[in-house]
């Protein structure tokens, strides 16, 4: 008998990562993946798709902590890990020192948000270029959030950015999309963020940490489909806080 030898073939590298707490998410999640082939699972949240026929991975999440996500991913040959985010499910029982934000959108425009609070602002270490690759910024602590929030401070508006790599013991980080102004030490302030996706309904939901006070002011931006929509809403510490669309 000839035994013929059989490869198996990476299609996907996948990081979940739990969009509240920055940590990597391995337990409690299922996945089920429609065009057949095999899932496998490693240490630190990282999945593995192998021997998937069709270059682009339709992808199901379930979970009984996080939202449902279908998602679709293109075959790379486990190239780069790319990086799944799960949000928190409303039906999860919440903490009591936690505060939750509910509100409408599209359905599936991704939320942003964040509170320009001084405790939790960083500043740059260095003058950033447009274009370039990487941010320095100074951070208290290790650093857990991908998302941030960039500003001037004499200015009204802002721009979300994403760091590529968490895991980063200390800058510069790498970020996902270099970003399209110059931003210098002196006038520049960054904020942590937090996002959220509007589900089928147009629905989202997004937990916070503990607030300083009890009584904050939540900037949010909203966008989908060529569509954007920014603005405010004071929330309270604890509760649960809607956001009309009048806010």
């Amino acid at each position: 008998m000839v035994l013929q030898e059989t490869k198996i073939r990476l299609s996907k590298a996948v990081l979940l990562r739990d969009a509240f707490t920055g940590e990597p998410v391995s337990s409690g999640i299922r996945i089920h993946v429609p065009c057949g082939g095999k899932t496998e699972k490693k240490q630190g949240g990282y999945f593995l798709f192998l021997d998937m026929g069709a270059p682009e991975i339709q992808v199901e999440i379930e979970s009984p902590i996080y939202q449902y996500r279908k998602i679709c991913l293109k075959s790379d040959g486990g190239e780069e890990p790319e990086e799944v985010l799960l949000y928190p499910s409303p039906a999860y029982p919440r903490r009591a020192e936690h505060t939750a934000v509910r509100g409408s959108a599209r359905p599936g425009s991704i939320c942003r948000f964040h509170m320009e609070n001084e405790k939790e602002s960083c500043r740059l270490l260095g003058d950033y270029r447009r274009g370039e690759a990487a941010v320095s910024f100074y951070l208290k602590g290790r650093l857990s959030n991908p998302l941030w929030y960039i500003c001037r401070k004499q200015e009204p508006a802002g721009v979300y950015l994403r760091l590529k790599d968490i895991a980063a013991d200390a800058g510069p980080y790498p970020l996902k999309e270099p970003l399209e102004e110059d931003y210098f030490i002196k006038d520049t302030v960054i904020y942590p963020a937090l996002e959220s996706m509007a589900d089928e309904n147009g629905e989202f939901y997004l937990l916070l940490p503990n607030l300083f006070q009890e009584k904050s002011l939540l900037y949010y931006s909203c966008g989908g489909q060529g569509e954007e929509n920014c603005g405010k809403a004071e929330i309270f510490q604890g509760k649960e806080n809607y956001i009309s669309k009048e806010e």
